[in-house]
């Protein structure tokens, strides 16, 4: 019985604790306010841009003692990137040769389509099975 009732005075005395905890800060927070209004315009922006830095330090400083031992960023996205405009590039190649035949077979009806030349690279190219396009220079002389 009498553990009962001395947990019964500790937790009065506990919410009394931290009542009284609490006016102390709100009456703090006021005072603190009402010194903020006293003092000049300009002392108040600097304490508040020093209050700013130091917190932002604060914040940064607790990431950066993590950083080390946080997982990796992952490639998945860039990955995806990767492909899909590797697909489609392969895509639009093999789309303008599929025109290009077309449009040989249409001027030259029934005879073989010689090979594509590039379009967007202007150096020397071999061909190792089959015949390249005469070049510019070559054909009009």
């Amino acid at each position: 019985m009498p553990v009962s009732c001395f947990s019964q005075v500790s937790r009065a005395a506990a919410k009394t604790e931290f009542r009284k905890n609490k006016k102390s800060k709100t009456r703090r927070r006021l005072r603190k306010e009402r010194e903020m209004q006293s003092q000049g315009v300009w002392s108040t922006l600097w304490r508040k841009y020093a209050d700013y830095k130091y917190n932002k330090f604060e914040r940064f400083a607790v990431w950066e003692m993590i950083e080390p031992y946080r997982r990796p960023k992952t490639f998945t996205a860039l990955i995806t990137i990767y492909v899909a405009a590797f697909y489609t590039g392969v895509i639009g190649a093999a789309v303008t040769e599929q025109l290009y035949k077309e449009k040989f077979w249409e001027e030259h009806p029934g005879k073989t389509v010689p090979l594509m030349k590039p379009l967007f690279y202007r150096g020397p190219w071999r061909v190792y099975r089959g015949e390249a396009i005469a070049s510019d220079a070559s054909s009009s002389q």
